[in-house]
C-alpha cells in the first residue's frame, strides 16, 4: 500500500513561495499554493494597459548563477525556462551638476568611466574588485546560505581570521571609501544601501559586495520583463505538479495547541496540511494571520516604503538608457532625512527604469514603458500623510529633476498611468507597514539575528521570502527557499 504523501500549504506566491514549492514537491510532498491576487509573483508582479507592460517591483535580474544553480538542483536548466537579455551598459548614476557614472561589467568600459573622475581611482577599482571577489565568495559559501540560529557558529563559519576582511565591523560607506578618492564614486556604489533599509554610514561594510556582484556577474532582464522569471517559475511548478490557486485570500492560519494545521480563506473554506509555509511578510503573518504581536518587545527597523509610477509614453526616449539612478547633492543629509528623520527628502533620490529600451515588445511601437521608484518612510513613521497632496509633491519633484537634466519627456507625454502608494503596497501585497523590501539589514537583522525561517512558537510553521533569512532581493528569495526547504526536510527526518 502506498504511503499517503504529506501535504504542504504555501501562503503567498512571491518568488520565495514559487521557488520553495518545486523543491518540496521533488522530495515527495503534495504542495499547494494559495494566492490572494489574480496574478502570482508577489512584489514581482505585472501591470498591463493600452499595450504597455510593466513589472511592478524588481526591474533587473542580478546574480544569474543563483537561478542556474537552483534550477540545476531540480534537474532542470534555467535557460530552458527563462530567456535572458544582457543589460550593458547597466546602471547609470546622475547628479544635479550633470556629472554621471555609467556602470558596466565590461572592465575596460568601466575603467574609462572611473577615469572621467580621477585617473588614480582606476587602481582603486582593480583593488575593489579583487578584494570584493574574495569577500563575495566567502559570504556566499560560509555565511549567506547557512541556516544558523547561533551567532557564534554563524561567525565561526567564515573563519575568525576572515571576520575583519568581510567588513562586518565597518560601515558600507567607509568600506567602499577605502578604494576611491572621488566621493561621487563612493556615493554611487554605497547608494545600494537605500534598498537594504538604512544609511550606508550605518549598514555593515559587508554589503559592499552588492555593487561588486552586479559588476562581476552583470545585470540582465528576462525576455518579457522580470515577469518572464515568474512565468518560468510557474512552468517549473506545473512540471512538478504543484497546485497554484489564485484569488484565494487567506484569512488566518489555523493553529491547535501551538501547532499550525491549516488555513481558512476569507470565503470560509478551510484547508489542512502537515506543514504551513508563509511567503507573506513575517510581521504580517503574525499580526494578521495568527493575531499575534510577535515583536511587542522588539522593534524591527524596516526598509523604506516606495511610491511607484508606471507610465506609458507616446514616444521613445533617446537620452536615457534602461536604468538610471538620480542621486542628490547632499548625499548624507538625504539618507538622514529618510532613515533618521522619517521625512521625504527635498532632493529626492529615485530611479527610472525603461524596460522597453531593452525589450521593444514591452510597449507599442515607437512608445515607451517607464517605471519610476521613489523611496519614502514606512507608513507608521512618516511624519505627514500619504495622500493626494503628498503624491503631487513627489511627482512634481520627479519631473523637476527630469527637466533639470533635459530628459526628453514630460507629463504631457503620459498616455497611460498607474501609481502604487505605500498604502497600496501594504494592502495589495501584505507588505508590513508598506515596507517595500522587508526588514532592514543592519548588523542585528542579518544572519541568525534576522527573522527565523521557522516559527519559534508554532510547530510546523515556516517562513520563506524577503522578510526572513538571508534577506531582501529576488536572488535572496530563491536562496531563502533553498534554506527553508532544507530545514523542513531535516526536521521531518528527525520527527
Amino acid at each position: 500500500m502506498n504511503k499517503k504523501k504529506k501535504k504542504i500549504i504555501i501562503v503567498g506566491s512571491g518568488v520565495g513561495g514559487l521557488s520553495i514549492a518545486p523543491l518540496l514537491a521533488k522530495k515527495g510532498y503534495e504542495v499547494e499554493i494559495f494566492e490572494s491576487n489574480r496574478t502570482v509573483g508577489g512584489r514581482a508582479n505585472i501591470i498591463e494597459g493600452k499595450g504597455f507592460k510593466f513589472d511592478t517591483g524588481p526591474s533587473l535580474l542580478n546574480y544569474p548563477w543563483v537561478y542556474e544553480k537552483f534550477f540545476s538542483s531540480l534537474g532542470k536548466s534555467f535557460h530552458d525556462y527563462v530567456k535572458l537579455i544582457k543589460v550593458d551598459p547597466a546602471v547609470k548614476f546622475l547628479w544635479r551638476d550633470h556629472k554621471s557614472l555609467q556602470l558596466s561589467s565590461d572592465l575596460s568600459y568601466l575603467m574609462e568611466e572611473i577615469r572621467k573622475f580621477r585617473k588614480d581611482d582606476q587602481d582603486g577599482l582593480i583593488s575593489f574588485i579583487n578584494k570584493s571577489q574574495k569577500k563575495y565568495d566567502l559570504a556566499f559559501k560560509n555565511l549567506v546560505t547557512r541556516n544558523s540560529s547561533n551567532v557564534f557558529s554563524w561567525l565561526i563559519n567564515s573563519g575568525i581570521h576572515n571576520l575583519f576582511q568581510l567588513g562586518l565591523f565597518n560601515s558600507m560607506y567607509s568600506e567602499i571609501n577605502k578604494y576611491f578618492k572621488e566621493k561621487k564614486i563612493v556615493e554611487a556604489l554605497s547608494s545600494y544601501s537605500m534598498y537594504l533599509g538604512d544609511s550606508p554610514y550605518k549598514l555593515p561594510g559587508f554589503f559592499s559586495i552588492l555593487p561588486f556582484g552586479e559588476l562581476q556577474y552583470g545585470l540582465w532582464m528576462p525576455k518579457g520583463g522580470m515577469y518572464g522569471l515568474i512565468e518560468g517559475l510557474i512552468k517549473l511548478n506545473l512540471d512538478f505538479k504543484v497546485k497554484i490557486n489564485t484569488l484565494k485570500k487567506v484569512k488566518r492560519i489555523i493553529t491547535q495547541k501551538n501547532k499550525a494545521i491549516g488555513i481558512e480563506l476569507v470565503s470560509g473554506s478551510k484547508f489542512f496540511g502537515d506543514i504551513i509555509v508563509s511567503n507573506v511578510d513575517y510581521e504580517t503573518t503574525y499580526r494578521y494571520l495568527l493575531k499575534e504581536d510577535v515583536n511587542k518587545n522588539k522593534s524591527h527597523k524596516m526598509t523604506p516604503s516606495v511610491y511607484t509610477f508606471y507610465w506609458g509614453l507616446n514616444k521613445k526616449i533617446d537620452n536615457l538608457t534602461h536604468h538610471t539612478i538620480f542621486l542628490p547633492n547632499n548625499f548624507k543629509k538625504t539618507f538622514n532625512d529618510l532613515f533618521a528623520k522619517d521625512i521625504i527628502p527635498e532632493d529626492l533620490p529615485f530611479y527610472i527604469s525603461i524596460p522597453s529600451q531593452t525589450d521593444i515588445n514591452l510597449s507599442p511601437k515607437n512608445k515607451s514603458s517607464v517605471f519610476v521608484l521613489v523611496p519614502c518612510p514606512v507608513i507608521s513613521k512618516f511624519k505627514d500623510e500619504y495622500n493626494e497632496e503628498t503624491l503631487k509633491k513627489i511627482k512634481n519633484r520627479v519631473f523637476e529633476r527630469i527637466s533639470h537634466h533635459k530628459i526628453d519627456f514630460s507629463e504631457k507625454n503620459i498616455i497611460y498611468e498607474k501609481i502604487l502608494s505605500p498604502i497600496d503596497w501594504e494592502k495589495k501585497f501584505g507588505l508590513f507597514d508598506g515596507s517595500a523590501f522587508g526588514p532592514s539589514h543592519n548588523f542585528l537583522q542579518i544572519g541568525p539575528f534576522r527573522n527565523s525561517n521557522k516559527s519559534n512558537k508554532f510547530k510546523n510553521l515556516f517562513f520563506v521570502g524577503a522578510s526572513t533569512t538571508p534577506g531582501t532581493g529576488v536572488p535572496m528569495c530563491v536562496l531563502s527557499a533553498q534554506m527553508t526547504s532544507e530545514k523542513i526536510i531535516s526536521e521531518q527526518k528527525n520527527d
